[in-house]
């Protein structure tokens, strides 16, 4: 008999207490530009970078928190049968952070119960472990550190199973995962479906991220032995694609590629499974046994990633599980080639699938044969032993069937910007889809009211701004037909100009925003308004306009209420090398963001070491522990030398020379805990 329960899960977290107000506009190269070697199939070059570029809006970014991490008790749901217990975060994102194999009571992924974001994400927060659903925009799920909404189901059989809904807003997609145990055998299936319910085309980005425990004697496998890599090695800025026949890659000669700790950096690797009738991948440790999955069409492309044995990798793990000592790889499942490959979801169409996933148990001897198309064999048998074609294509029918009831028992509620676009579109939704009324929020109330009455609740400046609308056609529309009503006040229209021009800037309609902020500026003059306008000269590389936005900024209401405005501004200034104003600015900051906000903390860094002040560099960096470095960032590290070359100079009476940064860097390398590089 399979239950659904409510719970908690225990972990010591650090999690986000809180958004940035700003809206992110997205990058004005929607593409990412991307380069292949010779042997790349032209298969494999389809839409290549397509809408890969950096994207956010409508949601914020989720940049407070820190690395404070506190006994939690966080909400968990629990699905359950006699084979397997899987249990789902639905408060983060409906993560299924752990899968439990009842018969072995043995753990098949990456279980990490010490749960310290970092900046990793589209919004910033992120955290390891388990399985992640990634649905949305090229990176980390819109939604990975936020509530979604959770159901208890029925089939025609009368047995339960677990629903993970939510809208997404960017993308202006609706997608739920029906999760579904086998009474006959320890699998659990994942059935998924995204619909697009709009009028125009959109890009679809979705990948299943599986994080499972490695060691010195795992090796992955998959259904297919080609594989397109990412060359870590190319020029800086550059992705380059290979073409590699598993195990052996031409950048790492000699080097079986099937086991991930030998790779001495990060790397990552894509099987091209698209012509396998059963598109499979497992992670197989040294008796032989681990953790596997497999698929129905369309998510034929797999994927694996490690961190890398080297320090920075060692300690970005630790960074990211300060608590445990375990190490993880990731197996992934995607629609495209690669995850910097686009796809397209048509209008008013829909697309779906079922993987499933199990402990899988080869025979050692095969499972690390010398061989590799015997390993792969042999992992493929085994696997298929469990699930084949016929009968996973069998149960995607039935669970496609199950996927058409209405909702029917609340677990969890998610945000209510599904139930403010259903009424702004008018639309009747799948029945697989519930969003009620008590989801709504502050926010989402006030756009209510304003598809309800034709306006806003008028902009306050000394008070934090609404979220930014979804940023579509319909909401354009929406407020162009607001702002016709005669007898708006002049603020009301203001107020209603000044979300307007966040959904034109975030449509590349640049000179549509800037008139209608520069119109809020004439009636309403306040900071947020003021920073648009210099967020959209930057984005016409006028840097010095820009300035003159944020100088006026700082002069206005608003500037003082949250630190996002003061990180922006300063982070400008050090960049143009203005010093002096920099430090005016930090002057009238509230002396608490500077032990608050770290893009603060490491701005005032890079000033004190211009100002040749290591001792403040070391207060202010070196004697904390911070949070928020991405990946690839090598702040630390310069920050690092500087504090050591002023030190040095300082000892030694001398210039900081190209000569005598040489020695230094010989003399003082970064300590392990604070390198984060990705690459040796």
């Amino acid at each position: 008999m399979t239950t659904v329960t409510k719970g908690v899960f225990l972990a010591q977290a650090a999690l986000p207490t809180g958004e940035n107000p700003l809206p992110v506009f997205r990058d004005p190269n929607h593409d990412v530009p991307v380069r292949v070697k010779d042997g790349v199939p032209l298969s494999c070059q389809k839409l290549m970078g397509f809408d890969c570029g950096k994207r956010v809006l409508p949601y914020r970014m989720q940049d407070r928190y820190d690395r404070h991490r506190t006994h939690t008790e966080i909400p968990a749901i629990f699905l359950e049968n006699h084979h397997l217990k899987a249990t789902f975060l639905p408060s983060l994102g409906g993560r299924l952070i752990s899968l439990v194999d009842k018969h072995s009571n043995r753990e098949l992924l990456y279980c990490n119960t010490s749960l310290q974001v970092g900046n990793l994400a589209n919004r910033d927060a992120w955290f390891a472990g388990g399985i992640e659903w990634n649905i949305g925009q090229y990176g980390h799920a819109f939604t990975t550190c936020s509530p979604v909404f959770a159901s208890e189901q029925q089939d025609a059989n009368g047995q339960s199973f677990l629903r993970v809904y939510e809208f997404e807003r960017c993308k202006n997609l609706w997608w739920h995962i029906d999760f579904h145990l086998s009474e006959d055998a320890p699998l659990l299936y994942a059935h998924v479906q995204i619909h697009n319910l709009s009028d125009a085309d959109t890009s679809l980005y979705y990948w299943t991220n599986a994080a499972v425990t490695v060691d010195e004697q795992v090796r992955v496998l998959a259904s297919n032995r080609n594989a397109v890599y990412l060359d870590p090695y190319a020029p800086k800025g550059e992705r380059l694609f290979g073409f590699a026949q598993m195990p052996d890659m031409e950048i790492y000669p000699g080097l079986d590629a099937s086991y991930p700790a030998r790779f001495s950096a990060s790397n990552e690797y894509f099987f091209t499974c698209e012509q396998d009738p059963l598109p499979w991948e497992c992670a197989l440790s040294g008796d032989g046994s681990g953790f596997c999955e497999a698929s129905t069409a369309p998510l034929s492309y797999r994927k694996m990633f490690c961190w890398g044995s080297h320090v920075g990798g060692k300690r970005w793990q630790r960074y990211l599980a300060p608590d445990s000592d375990a190490d993880y790889i990731e197996l992934q499942s995607g629609l495209a080639c690669t995850q910097l490959h686009g796809q397209i979801l048509e209008a008013h169409s829909s697309v779906c699938w079922t993987q499933a996933f199990a402990l899988v148990q080869v025979d050692p001897s095969q499972a690390h044969a010398a061989s590799y198309a015997d390993a792969r064999k042999a992992a493929g048998k085994a696997i298929e032993s469990l699930i084949d074609r016929r009968s996973l294509e069998a149960l995607h029918q039935t669970f496609a069937k199950a996927s058409g009831q209405p909702v029917q028992a609340l677990l969890h509620i998610g945000s209510g910007w599904g139930y403010v676009e259903q009424k702004l579109a008018r639309m009747e939704l799948p029945f697989a889809f519930l969003f009620n009324r008590e989801s709504l929020g502050t926010d989402q109330l006030a756009y209510l009211q304003l598809i309800n009455e034709g306006f806003l609740p008028v902009m306050n400046p000394l008070a934090l701004p609404l979220a930014p609308p979804p940023c579509s056609a319909s909401w354009k529309a929406c407020f162009l037909r607001a702002l016709q009503s005669p007898g708006l006040t002049p603020v009301q229209r203001a107020t209603l100009q000044h979300y307007l021009g966040i959904i034109h800037l975030e449509n590349e309609e640049v000179s549509l925003a800037q008139t209608c902020w520069l119109e809020v500026m004439a009636v309403l003059p306040n900071a947020w308004t003021a920073r648009n306008l210099a967020q959209l000269e930057q984005r016409r590389n006028q840097v010095e306009e820009s300035l003159r936005w944020y100088a006026t900024a700082f002069q206005l209401p608003g500037f003082l209420v949250d630190p996002a405005m003061a990180e922006e501004y300063c982070t400008l200034l050090v960049s143009m090398q203005q010093t002096e104003k920099a430090l005016e600015v930090f002057a009238a900051l509230d002396p608490a963001w500077l032990k608050a906000s770290e893009r603060l903390i490491l701005l005032r860094a890079k000033l004190a070491a211009r100002e040749g002040d290591a001792p403040l560099i070391k207060t202010l960096v070196f004697e904390r522990e911070l949070g928020h470095i991405r990946e690839g960032d090598t702040t630390l590290n310069e920050l690092w030398l500087a504090y050591q070359v002023i030190l040095y100079t300082q000892e030694h009476h001398t210039e900081a020379t190209e000569e005598v940064i040489a020695r230094v860097k010989q003399l003082h390398p970064i300590p392990a805990r604070y390198d984060l590089t990705m690459f040796s």
